[in-house]
């Protein structure tokens, strides 16, 4: 009887293997033949499961998106909604903190650079920020009292603001490794987002439309 073979965990392993690929060629010189023998299968495997090199690219960072989506989950959990202070702490673990975290944010930044000339991965990006940021509305509006929720646009407003530092920090720990260790990077973290998180749990944070209002009367 032939080996029932296990295609979403073959697909993983051929995504996880572009990853390294990435890390040490970049998207232009990562090649179907690479990929294959990182994931020690032959580039005929890599084509079956995947219609060419950019079908690899697009899987590739999907798989690192659902990776972070993974962690968002775990580290956003009833725990780190109990103060500001916890659930910097608890998002934290989206940095680049290791060798796994710095290999993906390589490959989300490499995706960066090729998003911005491409429409179609432009939209794909966005549409992962999208999915990124809506996940972190329920924990945000959990951090506030009870009776005394924020409204889901005050949410959605403080999740772009906590998404911007995570990716600056990010992005420069990626790009600088020996000028951010870990504890630089959370000790920054923090210093950004503990005014911002504190600001929207006690309700003293500027509404999206009226920070769009005070911009126009300061013109």
């Amino acid at each position: 009887m032939p080996k029932k073979i296990d295609l979403t965990a073959q697909r993983h392993m051929i995504t996880d293997a572009a990853i390294g690929v990435i890390n040490r060629t970049g998207l232009d010189g990562a090649r179907l033949r690479d990929v294959a023998r990182a994931a020690n299968v032959t580039t005929g495997a890599v084509t079956h499961y995947f219609d060419g090199k950019d079908a690899v690219l697009e899987a590739t960072l999907e798989e690192v998106v659902r990776r972070t989506l993974k962690r968002m989950t775990a580290a956003t959990g009833p725990g780190a909604t109990e103060s500001p202070e916890r659930f910097i702490q608890s998002v934290c673990g989206y940095l680049p903190l290791d060798a796994e975290s710095r290999g993906e944010w390589r490959v989300w930044l490499a995706f960066w650079g090729r998003a911005i000339s491409d429409e179609r991965l432009g939209r794909v990006h966005q549409g992962y920020y999208r999915g990124i940021t809506h996940r972190l509305i329920t924990p945000l509006r959990a951090l506030a009292p009870e009776g005394r929720k924020p409204s889901r646009k005050r949410a959605l407003a403080c999740a772009d603001g906590l998404i911007a530092a995570l990716d600056g920090v990010g992005t420069r720990a990626t790009l600088e490794p020996d000028l951010w260790p870990p504890d630089r990077q959370k000790e920054t973290l923090t210093g950004l987002l503990l005014p911002l998180l504190t600001a929207f749990t006690n309700g003293t944070d500027t509404p999206p439309h009226d920070q769009t209002r005070q911009k126009d009367d300061a013109s």
